[in-house]
């Protein structure tokens, strides 16, 4: 098995009332990826992610060119947190 990845992820440009944080959920539930995704009050979407480095890779470039709103930037930082998911949700 694959070494785990943690990731937060910030999406900028049009990405926030455009159904961004639906079409994040959904991805990450088919990739079996877990963590959240939420809006943050500077008008980016954070989404906070854990799995294997390959799905991983994947999910940014599907996040890259999302069918919603418009990604202008995609941030990608590591993610230092003893929080484990067992799911993907969105936080309100």
């Amino acid at each position: 098995m694959e070494v785990e990845k943690h990731l937060c992820i910030y999406l900028e440009g049009i990405v926030q009332g455009v159904g961004m944080r639906y079409y994040v959920n959904d991805l990450a539930v088919k990739m079996g990826l877990r963590g959240y995704v939420q809006n943050t009050p500077d008008r980016r979407v954070k989404c906070v992610v854990q799995g294997e480095a390959k799905k991983l890779e994947l999910f940014i470039a599907a996040l890259k060119n999302a069918p919603r709103g418009r990604v202008t930037n995609v941030v990608v930082e590591p993610y230092t947190s003893t929080e484990k998911f067992s799911d993907f949700n969105i936080r309100f």
